[in-house]
Parts: structure tokens; sequence; C-alpha cells
């Protein structure tokens, strides 16, 4: 483990940024430009070879090149950098003419991201720092998970340690709960949602997002396990889900997205279910795609009916880019008084002595919860949960989301 004067070293050196292009135009005016409104330091080269010369001497944490150079294009450089550095992130600047190689070139050189000239500097900005904050995580996440194997091993020592790491876990949790926003209300819908986790730390998650047009973005998700382990990856999930703040992506969109980084990055014994939505508060609307969690159930009071949204979506990082399918994107209308609830499987496969799930009643649960409002119908739902099952139950993490269309008083 690293020391705490490490670390913040470490957090307190500035990104740095290679820029390479032939123009010296765009070199100059992206340099001056990043210079002026970011702490990174930047180096920037009209000729790639010159550029792998500053590479053999020393890393960076980002490259921007163009796409079409004299005597070695984009594709090339960046290949040559990856040799050098695989984990080095690369953002290409393409012409609208070259838009369809720049595409093909994401799975070729593991690109971050490409961008259509000219571009607009603040979406640049954006993307930069979503980049180097997306590799900054990971590496806290490969560090954070080595940290744990490495305790493993150590376990006689661990139960030595045992007051110092209950109070880390309590301030893990802290920061987990900081993590997860509070209800929303906007043009007469509301969001609530309840977390319980199993152990201090847990690996269920959501997230609320401001989308593009006054949509909303939901997500609720539930890694694998529970624990310190499972709660890592909801950092990563919530550094995914955020970058699509102010976009018009689609559920479906978002979940191949988050599916990519989690391929790419979690332990082949760790996959994550997650379930999207974009909600539209001026047409009462909402579309989803599920990948792996538990069917969301609509709540209709006025014909005192409940009915499950079937979903085929695959689980996240059990399936490269190619091979992974969200399912289905369905849309639904929400009717004044309807409600979409969202859950994990911490709640629908809670058993009883009879071995029976929870989710064989849950539908008559949320149907006699009708007349409650926010927490309070999410309290009288995982009370429920409670009182169904058996005193030695062992609890998985428990998460539950309603989305709300307000009756009219």
């Amino acid at each position: 483990m690293s020391s705490p004067a490490s670390d913040n070293e470490q957090h307190r050196r500035p990104a740095s940024v290679l820029i390479v292009d032939d123009e010296e135009m765009v070199t100059q005016t992206l340099s001056t430009y990043l210079r002026l409104e970011t702490d990174y330091e930047i180096f920037a080269f009209q000729s790639p070879a010159e550029a792998l010369k500053l590479l053999r001497q020393r890393p960076v944490d980002l490259i921007i090149s163009d796409f079409l150079m004299p005597d070695m294009d984009g594709l090339q450089f960046l290949s040559a950098a990856k040799k050098l550095y695989p984990d080095v992130l690369c953002i290409l600047l393409t012409g609208y003419a070259d838009k369809e190689n720049a595409i093909k070139a994401i799975n070729e050189v593991g690109l971050f991201q490409y961008i259509e000239k000219p571009w607009d500097n603040e979406r640049l900005k954006l993307v930069i720092r979503n980049a180097i904050e997306n590799k900054n995580l990971r590496q806290i996440l490969r560090e954070k998970i080595q940290e744990l194997d490495t305790a493993l091993l150590e376990k006689d020592k661990l139960l030595q340690d045992n007051v110092k790491l209950r109070e880390e876990l309590v301030l893990a949790r802290n920061v987990q709960r900081s993590l997860l926003p509070h209800g929303l209300s906007i043009n007469g819908v509301s969001i609530h949602a309840k977390y319980e986790p199993a152990l201090e730390i847990g690996g269920d998650f959501y997230d609320i997002i401001p989308l593009a047009k006054g949509q909303i973005g939901v997500l609720i998700a539930d890694v694998t396990g529970h624990g310190i382990q499972a709660a890592l990856i909801t950092v990563l999930l919530k550094s995914a889900f955020s970058n699509f703040k102010g976009s018009e992506a689609s559920p479906g969109e978002i979940l191949r997205f988050m599916n990519k980084l989690l391929y790419n990055v979690l332990p082949k014994s760790l996959y994550v279910a997650a379930l999207i939505v974009t909600l539209d508060p001026k047409k009462s609307t909402v579309a989803l795609a599920n990948g792996g969690i538990p069917h969301p159930i609509l709540l209709k009071p006025k014909s005192q009916d409940a009915e499950r949204i079937p979903a085929t979506g695959l689980l996240l990082g059990v399936a490269d880019e190619e091979l992974y399918n969200p399912g289905d994107e369905l849309a639904l209308k929400l009717d004044k008084g309807d409600r979409l609830i969202l859950y994990t499987d911490g709640l629908s496969e809670a058993s009883n002595e009879e071995e029976r799930h929870f989710d064989e009643v849950i539908m008559q649960t949320l149907l006699e919860a009708q007349d409650k409002t926010g927490c309070q119908f999410l309290d009288y739902v995982t009370d429920a949960v409670r009182k169904f099952t058996k005193p030695n139950h062992n609890w998985d993490d428990v998460t539950i989301l309603q989305i709300e269309n307000l009756p009219v008083s």
C-alpha cells in the first residue's frame, strides 16, 4: 500500500497532454487554449517523428493527434505510441471526409474518442477532462484491487488491525453514499431511491443526470458480490455515466459505452447488471434498456394494475464490443399517478423460511403501498421484505427506485 504522501504527490501532478498536428496554427491555438484553461502540462509538435522522440524519453497521459499528416498519418503515429505505452489515452482529430476511417480506428488503436474538425473548444476540453478522469479512476481501481488482494493474503495482520479497518470501512461507506444523488422532482415527475448495502459498503449503485432537451437519465446497477471490490466498481460506473450529461444518447447507446469500458477493466470474475432509463418529464414518457436488472414494474393505480416490463439485454463486462447486445429498447407512457419501479435482485431474491422469494409477492406489495408517496412508499416496500424474510437470511445489497408521474392534486 502506498504512503499518503506518495498518493498526494501523484494526485497533485498535473496531467500531461501531447498535441500532434502538421499545421502549426492548430498546435499553437490548441496548446495556448489548454494552457490558459487548464493546469495540464502541454507538449506540441508538427512532426509525429519528433513527438515519438519525446515519448521514448517520458510518458504522457493523453495524446491528441491529427488524422491526415505527411510521412506518418495519425493511425500510424498512435499505433507506435501505443507500443510504447499501451494504456495511453488517444483522441483523434479528423475532417468530415475521413470520419469513417476514424471510426474504424477506434478498435485498431483503442481510441478514447474522435473529434471532427472544426471542433468546439469547450467540448474538446470536456472530452479531455473526462478522458483523464477516466484514466485516473481506472488507475485507482487497479491499485485498490491490488491492495485488496494483498490484504487478503495478510489475513492475520488484518485481524490485528480490525479497529482501523472498521474506521476505514465507515469512511468508505460515507464516501460511497456521497456519490448517490438525492431525489428529484421536475415538471410533475418525481424520482426517489433507497439503498441498503449488505455490508458497510456494497455493489449496488444508482445515479441521476441531466440529458439534452430537458430529459433526465437514470441508472440503476448491481455489481457482482458486495464489499470493497464491488464498491470500487461503482466509482467507475458513476464516471462512465457522467460522460453523458447533456447528451442525446439513447439507453442502448449508454449501455454499449459502459460495457466497452467495463469489459476492458473488470476482472474476469466480475460483471455488472445495469438498467438505463431516459425520462422526458414534459411528455411523461420513458425509454429504457435493461442489461440484467430484474424486470421493472409499471404501477397503474387507475386500473389497480401492475405490469412487469420484460428486457433482453446482456450483463455488462461479459462480452466484447462486437458481441455485446443491450437488447430491445422499450418506450413507455406514464399517465398521471403511474409509477415505474426499478430494483436490484437483493430485493426480489430475498427468501423466507419456506424458501419462497419476495419476487412472488412483490407486485401485491407494491399495489398495497400505492397510497404512500415518495420515501414513504420505498420504506413500506423495504419494511415488507424484511418482515417476509427468515431471521438468518443472508442479505444482498438492496436498492429500489421509483419514477412517479405525480397525480393532479
